[in-house]
């Protein structure tokens, strides 16, 4: 209650003036039904015995005007008490429900207070758990971390040991490679002075070889080229011969002396596959009856060897019957 009469002062002075002015009320118990006292004219009657109607009902509305006037202003303002009344009232009744609301807010944030504090106090012990079974964790990791380290310094000494045994034998097989190596570099250099002797016989060897077969072969290629010459100029003499047998003398040609060039095309077995006069007697008939020769000569002797066939695939000779 305190803490809302804190948070919310206006609203709780507020509160307590509306009671009090409703107590006042009820303890003063003022009745509005009470019909109102006649009110009683201060006016002088002056005794006269003669009066004016005239004047005297003039005074008569008069005063009953005055006394509807007072009706009305206390008809007025027991409507406004009225009102006043119930609108203080029905500010009680809206200051009931807000104080009522209030308490109830301030019910669920105790509440809401309450499940805080009981779960930062499960927090709390969940972190006390925690811590605990981390300061276990802690020390079983110290113990394992000193285990370790006592294992690798065995590690290290063993490591050391086989260090020291490994750089001895890597000695011992150094100098056993060392002396392996001289043995093989002198075994090697006695091998390459046989081989460098074998490989120079070898050579004059090869080289008399290659001269005798250089000599051997020029002497081939001369007897062959001696062989194709000769046989080249009796396939010509062929040739030619078998032209002539073949030429027929044109009529008035017998003493003119006359000759042409002739270009001949063969096929593989001597076959006439084009004749051509390449330099012209300056007699057609004469060209003409050398160009029927060659083609009624056809097929015309050939070389046996390969290398004057392919020369003599296109051949050109002089035909002059009287060389």
């Amino acid at each position: 209650m305190f803490s809302i009469l804190r948070r919310n002062p206006v609203a709780a002075l507020l509160a307590v003036l509306m009671h009090v002015l409703i107590v006042a009320f009820l303890v003063v118990g003022v009745d509005w039904r009470k019909a109102p006292e006649p009110v009683v004219s201060n006016v002088n009657v002056v005794q006269a015995r003669l009066v004016d109607e005239a004047k005297l009902a003039e005074q008569v509305d008069k005063l009953k005007q005055q006394q509807e006037q007072k009706q009305a202003a206390a008809t007025a303002a027991r409507q406004r008490e009225e009102q006043e009344l119930a609108a203080l009232q029905q500010r009680r009744e809206q200051e009931k429900k807000r104080l009522a609301e209030l308490e109830r807010q301030r019910k669920a944030k105790e509440a809401e207070d309450a499940k805080q504090r009981e779960a930062a106090r499960q927090k709390a012990e969940q972190d006390k758990q925690r811590l605990a079974e981390l300061q276990k964790q802690e020390v079983a990791l110290r113990q394992k971390q000193q285990a370790e380290k006592q294992r690798l310094a065995e590690l290290e000494k063993q490591r050391q040991a086989e260090e020291a045994a490994r750089k001895q034998a890597e000695a011992k097989r150094q100098a056993e490679e060392e002396a392996k190596r001289k043995a093989e570099a002198e075994a090697k250099k006695r091998a390459e002075a046989e081989a460098r002797k074998k490989a120079e016989a070898e050579a004059k060897r090869k080289a008399a070889e290659e001269r005798a077969r250089a000599e051997r072969q020029a002497r081939e290629a001369a007897l062959a080229d001696q062989l194709a010459a000769a046989e080249g100029q009796q396939v010509q003499a062929a040739i030619k011969q078998k032209v002539e047998r073949n030429w027929l003398r044109p009529p008035g040609t017998s003493e003119q002396g006359l000759k042409c060039t002739v270009r001949v095309r063969l096929g593989p077995s001597g076959s006439v596959l084009l004749v051509n006069v390449v330099q012209s007697s300056g007699n057609g008939a004469f060209d003409r009856s050398v160009e029927a020769a060659v083609r009624k000569a056809d097929p015309l002797p050939m070389p046996t060897s390969e290398r004057l066939k392919a020369q003599f695939r296109e051949l050109t000779f002089v035909f002059d019957p009287a060389g």
